[in-house]
């Protein structure tokens, strides 16, 4: 993850950029990766971002002012053929940590606002002939309860 891209290094040294923005091209050799089409009305900076796996090809990158953006990674066969960023499915508070804690829960851990906990669940939708072929079954943060909810019961008696 760097501020202006997203880019994906396999073992074998395969690269393949996913720009986020239009500065990318201004400032790196990015002409020598593999690029995906950028999407020319994204502005994302990622400076101050944290990024966590919810499985072995999917992971969400939480921005700093908190809006969290799925990310999957597409595999031809063994070949990562794609990196694709969809709009944002939550907003949280800024994050100061990001932890993925098991049974698809994500920690959002923030020191200027509520600390968050996530849910990751996997959504398909059925695309008709001719939508376009962005659509896929990528994962999809659910807030559980209200941020403000909690039980106050510490066991006292007047």
């Amino acid at each position: 993850m760097t501020t202006n891209a997203l880019i994906y290094v396999d073992q074998s040294s395969r690269r393949l950029a996913l720009p986020l923005n239009g500065w990318i091209s201004r400032l790196s050799d990015i002409h020598l990766l593999p690029i995906t089409p950028a999407d020319e009305s994204r502005k994302l900076i990622l400076e101050g971002s944290r990024s966590v796996f919810v499985d072995e090809k999917t992971f969400f990158v939480i921005s700093k002012d908190g809006a969290v953006y799925p990310v999957e990674i597409v595999v031809d066969g063994k070949t990562v053929s794609n990196i694709t960023m969809s709009p944002p499915l939550a907003q949280s508070s800024i994050p100061s940590v990001v932890m993925n804690i098991g049974n698809d829960h994500i920690f959002i851990g923030s020191t200027v606002g509520p600390s968050v906990l996530l849910k990751a669940a996997h959504v398909e939708e059925d695309i008709e002939k001719g939508e376009d072929e962005k659509h896929s079954a990528a994962p999809a943060a659910v807030v559980q309860g209200d941020p403000m909810d909690f039980d106050d019961d510490d066991g006292q008696c007047i």
